[in-house]
């Protein structure tokens, strides 16, 4: 049976922009695991959703991250929505802790690492890396995620969260 579901997108860096490091670690806090800040409050704790997860389109063009999440149901559309805003307040106004920005640097670090093993993907991230400027640059990479702080994550989510900068879409699954 289908479940009520929210869509939210906002506009964020390129994936040519020095603050798309910070934006695409904004989007691990937010839904980067089991332990995640959306996952953890608004389906463990609050019950809220079924399944709630933050991503993006990092292209190379200004991108999108998006948060989308399955109600659970008889939870009404306003209630999930004012949570997953009070997620955002937190983000925007309380720094990360170093340990939980470190989880994420850690978690990146080790997906970098893995998508390096395989030649169809080293390939491809070669042709990606020479595509937006240098193949060289692949062998930086984590240096730029590893130089983001936690000052960087609360800028980057006072900018990507702002007022006026969301489209959003309630999708009611009918009876």
């Amino acid at each position: 049976m289908p479940l009520d579901a929210l869509y939210k997108a906002y506009h964020m860096p390129s994936r040519l922009d020095p603050k798309y490091y910070a934006a695409d670690l904004v989007s691990d806090v937010l839904s980067g695991g089991g332990s995640s800040r959306l996952h953890q409050v608004l389906v463990k704790e609050k019950k809220l959703f079924s399944n709630i997860e933050c991503y993006h389109f990092g292209s190379l063009d200004a991108g999108l991250m998006s948060i989308e999440g399955k109600l659970v149901k008889g939870v009404k559309m306003k209630d999930a929505e004012k949570a997953i805003e009070e997620e955002l307040d937190k983000l925007r106004n309380e720094l990360v802790s170093e340990r939980e920005l470190q989880k994420v640097k850690n978690r990146v670090e080790s997906m970098l690492a893995f998508e390096d093993m395989g030649l169809l993907s080293r390939a491809n991230n070669l042709a990606f890396y020479e595509l937006i400027g240098d193949a060289a640059d692949m062998n930086t990479e984590f240096a730029k995620y590893e130089a983001v702080t936690v000052a960087d994550i609360q800028e980057q989510a006072r900018a990507i969260f702002a007022p006026g900068n969301v489209n959003t879409i309630h999708y009611y699954a009918g009876n």
